[in-house]
């Protein structure tokens, strides 16, 4: 199951509209707030960018979609190769929330315009929700490990401070 993410979209939406960075968390975290002017259906995004990658280029993102939040994981990085995709084989994200024991969520490979996306995974099943639930709940950080096939593992540091805030103010994807 391929998650398909309007990539180029999106990206052009978050250059046009206004990214609002929290005050206070050193531009790692950054809302943008839209609703459908149809339906109403809010479409808002929560952005945080990795500690390590002071480009931007690495983040974790979550996209207000039908109510619900859905996670997706942008690196600089390649995560998985045509293979893998191909083949529909995906790593699993190890997360830690804070010094807790470290948890696994299931992914699945991105397209954008029919074509793979080798950077970036999204989360499935009750995993989406299950992520916005540990970025709210964090006292400081959570740090994702990826388990590449055949290829080192990379692990990104999220701090969470100022998402609890942002997510409120995309009305928690409601």
């Amino acid at each position: 199951m391929k998650r398909i993410l309007m990539l180029s979209i999106l990206t052009a939406f978050a250059t046009a509209q206004a990214q609002t960075f929290l005050p206070g968390t050193g531009n790692r975290v950054y809302y943008i707030k839209e609703k459908d002017p149809i339906t109403d259906e809010n479409k808002g995004l929560v952005f945080i960018r990795e500690i390590n990658d002071t480009a931007g280029d690495t983040t974790a993102g979550f996209l207000c979609r039908k109510g619900q939040p859905q996670f997706y994981l942008f690196t600089k990085n390649m995560l998985l190769t045509q293979d893998d995709y191909d083949a529909e084989l995906t790593p699993n994200l190890i997360y830690r929330v804070d010094s807790q024991q470290p948890k696994t969520v299931e992914t699945t490979s991105v397209t954008n315009d029919d074509e793979p996306e080798l950077t970036a995974l999204a989360a499935i099943g009750s995993g989406d929700q299950t992520l916005f639930t540990a970025f709210r709940n964090a006292q400081s950080k959570i740090v994702i490990r990826v388990v590449r096939n055949g290829m080192s593992e990379l692990t990104y540091t999220f701090p969470t401070k100022g998402f609890t805030q942002a997510a409120k103010l995309v009305n928690n994807c409601q």
